[in-house]
C-alpha cells in the first residue's frame, strides 16, 4: 500500500524493519522517507516544500551517516528536519513573502473526487489549526496524533524530559480543542468528536 506522502511526492518507499540496520543512504530514505515528509509537510511546509525540504534533510544525513545511532535514525532525521525548517522559516521571514498552500488532492488517488475535496478540504483545516499552536506543541501533536509516537519517543525526539513531553501533548491537545471551538463553522464533527 502507498501512503499519503509517498503518492504526493512519486515516490514508493519500503520500510525496514526495526532491527534492520541502516548502513546506506537508500536505506535510509526507504525506511524513513514517509516520516519526514509527513513531519515536514505538518509543520507547516506546503507539499512541494515539504518535498524539497525532505530532500535536503536525506542529503544532509548522508553527510552524516557516521553520525547517526542504531535504532535512532527516526530521531536523528526528525532534528535535521526541525533544522531545515528553522532555516526556511528565517529565510522567508527575511524575504517577507507569504506562501499559499497547495491543496493535496493527490495525496488519495484512488479515491473519487468528492473524497478528494473533502480530504483536502479536511488537510487544509488541520493546517489552519495546527498553525495557530505555539511551535512545541504543534510538534509534539504531530507526533502524537498524525505519526503515533509515544509520549516517551516524543520525549526522546525532542530531547526533553518525558514529564515535559507529556504535559506538552495534554496542553496541545486542549489547545487544539479550544482553537476547533471556536470555529465551529469549519468543524467537521459539529462539536467534539
Amino acid at each position: 500500500m502507498v501512503d499519503a506522502a509517498s503518492a504526493c511526492s512519486g515516490v514508493a518507499v519500503e520500510p525496514l524493519t526495526e532491527d534492520e540496520p541502516i548502513s546506506d543512504i537508500d536505506a535510509l530514505l526507504n525506511a524513513h522517507f514517509a516520516f519526514i515528509w509527513r513531519v515536514c509537510r505538518r509543520l507547516g511546509f506546503a507539499p512541494a516544500d515539504a518535498d524539497d525540504a525532505t530532500q535536503q534533510v536525506f542529503m544532509i544525513a548522508s553527510t552524516k551517516l557516521d553520525r547517526i545511532m542504531p535504532q535512532r535514525e527516526r530521531a536523528f532525521l526528525y532534528g535535521i528536519a526541525l533544522r531545515v525548517r528553522g532555516h526556511a522559516r528565517r529565510a522567508q521571514r527575511r524575504r517577507r513573502e507569504v506562501l499559499v498552500e497547495d491543496v493535496e488532492a493527490s495525496a488519495w488517488p484512488a479515491a473519487g473526487p468528492d473524497t478528494q475535496a473533502a480530504l483536502a478540504e479536511a488537510w487544509r483545516l488541520l493546517d489552519e489549526l495546527l498553525a495557530e499552536l505555539p511551535d512545541k506543541l504543534r510538534r509534539a501533536l504531530v507526533l502524537a496524533e498524525i505519526e503515533g509516537l509515544e509520549v516517551t519517543e516524543i520525549a526522546s525526539f525532542e530531547n526533553i524530559p518525558v514529564g515535559t513531553a507529556a504535559s506538552r501533548l495534554r496542553l496541545a491537545r486542549e489547545r487544539f480543542r479550544s482553537i476547533l471551538d471556536k470555529h465551529p463553522s469549519k468543524n467537521p464533527f459539529g462539536g467534539r468528536p
